[in-house]
């Protein structure tokens, strides 16, 4: 009986015990060998991933940034409009608030003023050279053969992850109400000035791939006066 109640004794004590020791320490593996070791009690640390091409693969390098969105600014510092990423909705954009332009009727340049929002996501998958450079092509699903032109280059971008910049700069286009033209920016990008020469140029990479983000624009002038 003497040993029955050591036994029992032991048991109830280890019970206790077990009880009495703070949650363990447990580790997780991915397919791709990746280990997180967590907390029970904490949440599981996201998995980031890459963004997708327009392939749908995966992009072989994280892209950076988040293009949130971009805004259009009149002569006297007024909102006129608007973007955000996915399907641009047409911007109307009137013509007297322009930064400046041709004379009412006649072909010319006309200029506005926008400001581009930028969150980081993610790390730089390579440091950058001179900077960060933002680009124009004058059409949507732009491809490395289109037109492309520079707006900015050597742009200093914010290191922490979901800080956001501000980027405020001028954009043109070709407008003419006698022949009807508004050509110029369709799509923006925001490109690591090393990351993305690691692409070959091909015809089958557009510029959205290439790029850490990027957005699409719609506008449109209205309100010219009549030039007589």
């Amino acid at each position: 009986m003497k040993t029955l109640s050591v036994l029992v004794f032991l048991v109830l004590a280890l019970s206790f015990t077990a009880q009495a020791q703070p949650p363990f320490s447990a580790t997780i593996t991915n397919p791709n060998s990746t280990t997180i070791k967590f907390n029970p009690k904490q949440k599981i640390p996201p998995i980031k991933l890459n963004c997708k091409m327009t392939s749908g693969q995966y992009r072989p390098y994280a892209c950076e940034f988040s293009f949130d969105k971009l805004e259009f600014y009149g002569n006297d510092g007024s909102l006129l409009g608007t973007v955000t990423s996915g399907q641009p909705k047409t911007t109307p954009l009137l013509f007297t608030k322009a930064k400046s332009s041709a004379p009412a009727g006649q072909s010319g340049l006309i200029t506005y003023t926008v400001k581009a929002y930028f969150t980081r996501r993610n790390k730089p998958a390579f440091p950058i050279d001179k900077g960060y450079q933002i680009r124009t092509c004058k059409v949507t699903s732009c491809l490395q053969s289109d037109q492309i032109s520079t707006a900015l280059s050597a742009i200093t971008m914010p290191a922490g992850i979901n800080e956001q910049a501000i980027i405020t700069f001028d954009l043109q286009w070709v407008y003419g109400k006698k022949d009807g033209l508004m050509i110029g920016p369709r799509e923006l990008y925001i490109e690591n000035d090393v990351t993305t020469t690691k692409f070959k140029f091909s015809t089958q990479y557009t510029m959205r791939d290439k790029s850490e983000a990027w957005i699409d624009i719609a506008p449109v002038i209205t309100g010219e006066p009549s030039p007589n």
